[in-house]
């Protein structure tokens, strides 16, 4: 029983001293809300974007109209980044990362390409 609670202590300690790693690496995390309407659409916005200053990972996705931007805080910000996306025609609605992770899930559930209804762009 002992040994378990040891363990458990361990791991504790890791996952904190990851989050303080990655603090200390200086980089943040955004996410957005988009207006994306199809896969080009998707494909455009992450070629454009990967090429913002501090750019460590990229996630665009139009089943969630989600964009996930992870950045190093010295080189960029989200300001920036709500910039860049709407200078290419798209909405930038800054969300939280807890809305972004369901977004995706639910999109993830519910996204069957096959059946997909574009928009129209105005």
């Amino acid at each position: 029983m002992k040994q378990l609670g040891i363990i458990f202590l361990i791991l504790i300690l890791g996952e904190f001293s990851n989050e303080i790693s990655a603090q200390k690496k200086g980089r943040a995390v955004v996410c957005f809300q988009s207006d994306m309407d199809c896969a080009d659409c998707e494909k455009n916005l992450n070629e454009y974007l990967r090429f913002e200053k501090g750019i460590k990972d990229l996630k665009v996705d139009h089943a969630s109209n989600t964009i996930f931007i992870e950045y190093v805080e010295k080189k960029n910000d989200d300001k920036g980044f709500a910039a860049a996306i709407e200078k290419k025609g798209y909405k930038a609605e800054k969300i939280s990362k807890e809305k972004y992770d369901e977004l995706v899930a639910i999109a993830k559930d519910l996204h069957e390409h096959g059946q997909e209804v574009h928009q129209e762009r105005d």
